[in-house]
Formats: C-alpha cells, structure tokens, sequence
C-alpha cells in the first residue's frame, strides 16, 4: 500500500515497501519512465526477504511536483524518509537515471550507507571528460518548462490507449511531466556533490550495447569512485526485467 510523509512543511514523499519489514532496507531509485507500483521487478528481492523501499520522485505519481536545485537536495528529502522508518543502514539500488540519485545519498549518508548498485545508470554529465563521449544534446540553461515539452516530445507523444494504462506512463505524466522533466534538467548541471565524496562500495553494471547510455561514459563515471566493481556485459538492452534480475541474483542476493 502507498504511503506518504510531508518534508518541507507542505511538500508530499510517496513510498511504498515490499518484502519483509524485518529485512535489509534496500531504497529503490526508479528510472526515468517508472512506477513505484511495479512491484513485479523485485519478486526476487521480496523473495528473499529484503525489505524493498521504493520512493516516487518529485513529480512522480502521487509525490509533490518539488523543484530541486541539484541532485544533492534528493538526500534531504530522503532524510525526512528513513528517520520517520527509523533506518539506520541500508544498500541502494539505482536503475538508469535512478543512479544520480543513488550518488546522492551515497555521499550524504556515508556511515548508513552498506552498498550501492547501479544498473544501466546515467553517467557523470558534471565531467568533461564524461561529456566528451555522450553523444546527446545536453542543455545547462534549460527550465523546467522547457524540460516537460521536450519530454513529453520525446516519450509520451502518439501513445495508445494500452500505453496510457501502464503504470510507468501514468505515474511518469503526472503533473504535467514533471519528473521527467526534472530529470532531465538535473542530470547536466552541477550535482552538488563529487562522486569522490562517495566511501560505500559501488557496483555498477553496464552493457557494451546499451543504446541509451553509451558504454564509455559508464566507464568513465566509475573511474570516478573511489570504490568500484565495473561489471561489463557483453550485449543486451539498456533495461529488461531479464536482465536486471540477473543482476540482482548474482550481485543482491547472496
């Protein structure tokens, strides 16, 4: 069942856990089209006891449209979070443009923080050197007003009636494309930390044929980290449920 906590006096945090209570907390950080609803991408977590916390970002689902000036701001919000569930330590998961915010609280919470993985995660776009190999247009300047329109140009223009049903595309429109929006405005200017900040080991998987994230930049971000296993596959998609549980057996579960 969702649940939700007030940070800044009026702004709203939706969660929602799975799995054990009892278990290791394990904070999910979703993609960039997502649904805390889709609980079915952690059936093997919830399986083996993890107690799964998945939080909806600013603009997501039924979680306040809260304009945030860098990536850095996601830890004081989450902050609010695991002091109401009174969580000490925890290991983050972070899937593709989850992983900024992954690197956030990573750096805030360094004594709570055991592990981070990433899987398929957006790279580093602070660093030229990073930079030098993304191949997409990146904009410093644009808002957020600017951001919705070109989201919902790029990923919710001509959906089907089938489309508008799911899960990630609902909770991913809501408020006007927000979420998206300031995904994607965050992602090229200044995060408000270095990721050398981050002690807690990090794992990070990273396809050769990831079509969204291009391979170099993913190496590049990891030689960024002071603690980082750089786990290369060979082929396969920027994101499948097959190849995330794969991930998640070989890495999560042990």
């Amino acid at each position: 069942m969702k649940q939700q906590i007030v940070y800044n006096e009026n702004q709203v945090l939706s969660y929602v856990e799975y799995g054990n209570n009892k278990g290791f907390p394990l904070l999910i950080q979703h993609g960039l089209i997502a649904s805390i609803d889709d609980f079915d991408l952690f059936q093997t977590l919830i399986q083996h006891d993890f107690r799964v916390i998945c939080i909806a970002r600013p603009g997501y689902g039924d979680s306040s449209p809260f304009l945030m000036s860098s990536f850095a701001q996601w830890a004081d919000i989450v902050y609010v979070l695991i002091n109401e569930l009174q969580i000490d330590k925890f290991n983050i998961l972070g899937m593709s443009s989850g992983a900024p915010y992954s690197y956030a609280l990573g750096s805030r919470f360094k004594e709570r923080t055991n592990c981070i993985y990433i899987f398929s995660g957006i790279p580093a776009l602070y660093d030229k050197d990073v930079i030098s190999k993304w191949p997409y247009d990146i904009s410093k300047n644009g808002n957020i007003e600017e951001m919705k329109i070109l989201s919902k140009k790029i990923f919710f223009s001509n959906l089907s009636k089938d489309d508008l049903k799911r899960n990630e595309i609902r909770d991913s429109m809501k408020n006007d494309c927000f979420g998206v929006a300031q995904d994607l405005r965050l992602r090229s200017l200044n995060w408000g930390f270095s990721l050398d900040d981050i002690k807690s080991p990090v794992i990070m998987r990273q396809s050769k044929t990831d079509n969204d994230v291009p391979y170099e930049t993913a190496l590049r971000t990891s030689k960024l980290l002071k603690n980082c296993k750089f786990v290369s596959e060979e082929s396969g998609p920027h994101f499948s449920e097959e190849s995330l549980n794969n991930f998640i057996a070989e890495y999560l579960i042990k």
